[in-house]
């Protein structure tokens, strides 16, 4: 039986691997996605979409921003070790969007299947060979391919096809979570909460939805061996037990991104690129944005009949990933156990960075404006300690 023809094959149908074949169909090209699990299915993830990740979103998908897929709040608050540092002010450019990635996903791959792209659900790749560009699935087709974005996660088989391991276990880290009901939680409101101390190299985080609250930890994984006890201590600040809810657990590439990401005719984008920022924990705008890239550099190789689309995805691929780079660097600066209290007590009236941080999740910022706004805050922490200094003598 001769094998089933594509232009484009996109392994993964989340948000990357559908704003790719979005892409790709809306400009008229034969492309299809795979994917081991058939859709609406549920997804590890705190569901946070910035305003970075709507203008992301209208751009890519050009559709229609449902508004009953999301809960919104323009309220922050930071902790450390569940003590509240400060809640930022809010202003216009602060809203943040919480969705179940359950109803999220589907709906992007609905707009990328809408426009024209293939659907192959619930069909695991069993073999992938990258030499002869065929895909073979479970259940024993062939799919073959001029070219291929791998989308499938930080577990990547595209990735592992072509690096020979899916990501680095000494830079990987980890994350889990629990959906927790509203009534569980009555008093609590739907402020986000963020809490530097909840993992090592890593955070806690409470992003509130429309029936839950999504509460989880994560951080670098051969840092936290005992991770869910960490999500306990965690879930006990809000007088919850781990016991109580099903965990869920998934790896995440904190920072640690591929500076090439693919090989030939093969693209990564996404998770399986590892484009998450280690600091903010997004990765959805990432994935949606690395999608569309390496769909238009295909889209411009295929028409300029040049081998060149990973060359041409390069080009955007480090737009992307500079950030991401720079919160490595902050991340440094912020996440060691050495600096947790000294950052604690300069960051709880550290209005200047608070909305530093919320300017980076609405893309107002990148992470170059903090070294003038870590200046700033250095000089109110120097003023500040001198006035602790003064009051403890004056008694």
């Amino acid at each position: 039986m001769s094998a089933e023809r594509f232009e484009v094959v996109v392994v993964g149908a989340g948000p990357a691997g559908s704003a790719a074949a979005r892409t790709l169909a809306a400009a008229g090209r034969n492309v299809c996605i795979i994917d081991k699990a058939v859709f609406p299915r549920e997804k590890l993830c705190g569901g946070l979409i910035t305003l970075r990740s709507k203008k992301i979103f209208e751009r890519a998908f050009e559709g229609e921003w449902k508004s009953e897929l999301f809960l919104s709040s323009t309220r922050v608050a930071f902790f450390s070790d569940g003590k509240e540092l400060a809640e930022a002010p809010p202003y216009h450019n602060s809203k943040l969007f919480f969705t179940m990635r359950i109803d999220f996903d589907n709906y992007l791959l609905e707009l990328a299947h809408q426009a024209g792209a293939h659907l192959k659900l619930g069909q695991a790749v069993s073999k992938l060979d990258t030499k002869e560009m065929v895909i073979q699935l479970a259940s024993g087709a062939d799919i073959s391919f001029d070219f291929l974005i791998g989308a499938d996660g930080v577990n990547s088989q595209v990735a592992k096809s072509i690096f020979g391991y899916s990501f680095d276990p000494d830079t990987i880290g980890f994350g889990l979570e629990v959906e927790v009901p509203r009534e569980n939680l009555p008093k609590q409101t739907d402020c986000v909460e963020i809490d530097f101390a909840a993992a090592r190299w890593g955070y806690g985080w409470i992003f509130p939805k429309k029936s839950t609250f999504t509460i989880g930890v994560g951080g670098i994984h051969k840092l936290n061996p005992n991770l869910r006890e960490s999500l306990d201590r965690y879930l006990q600040h809000k007088g919850l037990s781990v016991d109580e809810f099903k965990v869920k657990g998934q790896y995440i590439p904190f920072g640690d991104y591929r500076k090439t990401p693919g090989s030939g005719r093969i693209l990564l984008c996404g998770d399986a690129a590892g484009t998450v920022d280690p600091i903010t924990g997004e990765g959805i705008a990432y994935a949606m944005q690395g999608g569309e890239a390496a769909a238009r550099a295909i889209i411009s190789s295929m028409e300029n009949k040049c081998d060149n689309a990973l060359d041409l995805y390069l080009i955007e691929y480090k737009n992307i990933a500079k950030p991401i780079k720079q919160a490595t660097f902050w991340r440094k600066l912020i996440f060691p156990a050495i600096v947790q209290k000294p950052f604690a007590w300069a960051f709880a009236d550290a209005s200047t960075l608070q909305k530093g941080y919320l300017d980076i999740l609405a893309g107002d910022r990148d992470y170059n404006s903090l070294y003038v706004l870590f200046g700033i805050q250095v000089k109110k922490a120097i003023k500040k300690l001198f006035s602790t200094i003064l009051r403890k003598l004056s008694f």
